[in-house]
């Protein structure tokens, strides 16, 4: 594993941070160059992408510390603001980054659910080369497995695990390139790709989450806060995505 890319003694350039930089600007640019060519002027992903980082860290941080508030954060408050010693959660960013977005997309006064079908290929695009980074860094991996795992050092058990994160980074990539290809076709029918990312990735977290092998992600009613969020992800997509399709055929049949 590589977790740091280079040292410079005052600064570490670390796989992780680099691959989900990657991603993030690749689906900013992407999603911009979209967004121009259906017409809408000016730079609205470009700002999107600025309050989605702003609501990604506060979501991933809020998660990370509810999870481990009893174990580590309600006996040393004044950690709870230490995010550069790590401790960040994808589904909590996700979930900030979304909040985050709705209220300033509001307050812009632009179309959420145009705007969320264009940006959701490109934040499965941007998902699947972070996780790449969390294959160099070493973290979020599976459960061992002697024919099919790799060893991790960063774990310390000498043991090889599956390598989920390469795994969930190839199913992210195949779920942008169905939303981005199904766009073209139902782009008509506003929310539709946007609820469907979701319960896509909802799908794709639940399976991952039976093959990972790290401890560091909570309990809730004996599921993992992950397998959780997951279910409710899926059932929230599917009833947005029926919901946007029936209101769309309504009104065609007007």
């Amino acid at each position: 594993m590589h977790p740091v890319i280079a040292d410079f003694g005052f600064f570490q350039l670390r796989s992780y941070g680099l691959s989900t930089a990657i991603g993030f600007l690749a689906g900013i640019l992407l999603a911009g160059m979209l967004a121009k060519k259906e017409g809408f002027k000016g730079e609205p992903i470009t700002d999107l992408g600025l309050v989605s980082i702003i609501g990604a860290v506060i979501g991933a941080r809020i998660l990370y510390v509810g999870i481990w508030w009893d174990e580590v954060y309600a006996k040393n408050i004044a950690d709870v603001f230490k995010v550069w010693e790590g401790g960040l959660v994808f589904y909590g960013g996700l979930i900030g980054a979304i909040a985050a977005d709705i209220i300033w997309l509001k307050l812009k006064k632009l179309p959420i659910l145009r705007i969320g079908d264009i940006c959701m290929p490109f934040v499965a695009l941007g998902h699947a080369i972070g996780r790449i980074g969390c294959y160099f860094n070493g973290c979020c991996y599976g459960a061992v497995d002697e024919k099919c795992g790799v060893v991790f050092p960063e774990i310390g058990d000498n043991l090889p695990h599956l390598p989920v994160q390469l795994y969930e980074s190839a199913l992210n990539f195949l779920n942008f390139l169905f939303l981005l290809i199904f766009y073209r076709s139902v782009k008509k029918i506003k929310g539709l790709i946007f609820f469907l990312y979701f319960m896509n990735y909802g799908i794709i977290r639940l399976i991952m989450e039976t093959f990972r092998g790290d401890a560091e992600r909570g309990q809730i009613m004996n599921l993992s806060t992950s397998t959780f969020i997951s279910i409710f992800m899926i059932a929230a997509g599917a009833a947005g995505a029926v919901f946007v399709f029936v209101k769309w055929k309504k009104n065609q049949s007007k």
